[in-house]
C-alpha cells in the first residue's frame, strides 16, 4: 500500500479565530509595522508559540489564555493588518493541504481599534481572495458576537452583520464564556441573523457541561456546535444529539491546554466519532494551543488511531456540515473524491508492479 502523506491529505477546518490564528512571525511583523513594544514574557522559549500564567486549574488556564490571547490580538490595527494575518494563515493552512477555512471574525474587536464592520469585512476578504488566488483555498466567515459581552452588545453585533451583506460572510456565532448571561438573552440576536438570511452556530460544551448544549438547540436551534465534547456527560442526551444530526467541532489540543480533558486518553473524540456523530476537527487558537490544523489530524491519526478512511471522513464531515452555497460545497467535495480516486489508482499501479 502506498503510503498516504497527511500533508497532501485534504482537511477542512470549521472552527478557528481569526485573531487567534496570528504566529508569533505575524506578531513581532504587526508590533514592528505598529510601534508596539512587545512583553518580553509573550513567547515560548522555542518562539513557536504564546505562554501564559496559570494556576494549573481550567479557569487559570482560561484566564491566562485570554490575556495572552488580548496581547496579542491587540497588535492588530487597521484593515491591512485583517487582510496580512487572513492571508497569512489561509496560506499556511493550504501549505498543509486545507482545501477549506470557516473563520471566526470579532466585530468587538475591530470596533476596539477604531475599525467599522465594513472596514474590517473588506480587509479580511481581500486576504482570503489573495489567498485563494495563490492556493486554490476556499473560506467562509462567521460574524461572531461574544457571550460575555453581554446580549445587548450581541444584537449590535447581529444588525452590523445584517446591514452588510458579504458573500463570504455565511454564518452568525456567538462565541465567549458559556456560563455569561442565559441563551434565551440572545435569541433576539440571532433571530436578527435569521432574518438576514445567515446560518447560526454556537459554542457549547466546553467550558460548560452538557445543559448548555441544549440550551443552544431548544433556544437558538442550532445544529453545528463550537467544542460540544462535554456532552459525553450525559449519555440519554448524547444519543438524542447523534438522532438530530448536531456537528461537533472538536478542538483537542484546545481542550487539553484549557484542562477541559487532562490527557488524550480522557479526550473523547473517538467516543463522539464512533457514536456516529458528524464530527470535524479544528485548531480553535493554533499557535496559542502548540498546533495548526495539520497537526489535528495528525492527533487523529497517531492518538486516537483513524484509518485514512476515517480522516476523510472527518474532512467529508465538515464540507458537508459547512456554511457554503452548494456549487461551492459540491467542487470542495469533488477534491475529496479526487484524492480517493488518484489514492486507489496509485494502489492499483502498486499492486501492478509487484505482480
Amino acid at each position: 500500500m502506498p503510503t498516504v502523506t497527511l500533508t497532501n491529505f485534504p482537511k477542512a477546518e470549521l472552527h478557528v479565530h481569526l485573531e487567534g490564528t496570528i504566529s508569533p512571525e505575524m506578531a513581532k511583523k504587526l508590533a514592528k509595522k505598529n510601534k508596539i513594544k512587545l512583553p518580553d514574557d509573550l513567547f515560548t522559549e522555542d518562539g513557536k508559540g504564546y505562554r501564559w500564567d496559570s494556576d494549573g486549574t481550567a479557569a487559570g488556564n482560561l484566564v491566562g489564555f485570554l490575556k495572552a490571547y488580548d496581547k496579542v490580538a491587540g497588535l492588530i490595527k487597521s484593515a491591512k493588518d485583517y487582510r496580512d494575518i487572513t492571508y497569512d494563515y489561509l496560506k499556511r493552512c493550504a501549505a498543509e493541504g486545507s482545501i477549506y477555512e470557516e473563520l471566526i471574525i470579532s466585530a468587538d474587536h475591530g470596533a476596539s481599534v477604531g475599525l467599522s464592520y465594513k472596514e474590517m469585512v473588506d480587509g479580511i476578504a481581500e486576504g482570503v481572495s489573495k489567498a485563494r488566488k495563490e492556493t486554490g483555498i476556499e473560506a467562509r466567515l462567521l460574524s461572531a458576537c461574544v457571550r460575555h459581552y453581554g446580549p445587548e452588545k450581541a444584537v449590535e453585533v447581529a444588525r452590523q452583520t445584517a446591514s452588510y451583506p458579504h458573500e463570504l460572510v455565511t454564518a452568525f456565532h456567538m462565541a465567549g464564556d458559556e456560563n455569561a448571561h442565559s441563551v434565551e438573552d440572545f435569541v433576539p440576536a440571532f433571530e436578527i441573523a435569521k432574518t438576514a438570511g445567515l446560518a447560526i452556530s454556537a459554542h457549547a460544551g466546553e467550558a460548560a457541561g452538557p445543559e448548555s448544549i441544549r440550551d443552544v438547540k431548544e433556544k437558538l436551534g442550532c445544529k453545528r456546535y463550537g467544542h460540544m465534547v462535554r456532552i459525553v456527560e450525559d449519555t440519554a442526551f448524547m444519543k438524542e444529539m447523534e438522532k438530530f444530526g448536531a456537528v461537533p467541532e472538536v478542538c483537542v489540543s484546545s481542550n487539553l491546554e484549557l484542562n477541559v480533558f487532562k490527557d488524550y486518553a480522557d479526550h473523547p473524540l473517538r467516543r463522539l466519532f464512533d457514536a456516529g456523530f458528524k464530527v470535524t476537527l479544528g485548531s480553535d487558537d493554533p499557535p496559542f494551543f502548540k498546533t495548526s490544523i495539520g497537526r489535528e489530524y495528525q492527533i487523529a491519526k497517531e492518538k486516537f488511531h483513524f484509518t485514512s478512511e476515517e480522516l476523510l471522513r472527518l474532512t467529508r464531515n465538515a464540507i458537508d456540515a459547512a456554511f457554503v452555497d452548494e456549487p461551492t460545497r459540491e467542487k470542495l467535495l469533488n477534491k475529496i473524491g479526487d484524492y480517493q480516486l488518484n489514492l486507489l489508482s496509485n494502489k492499483r499501479a502498486l499492486r501492478n508492479k509487484r505482480r
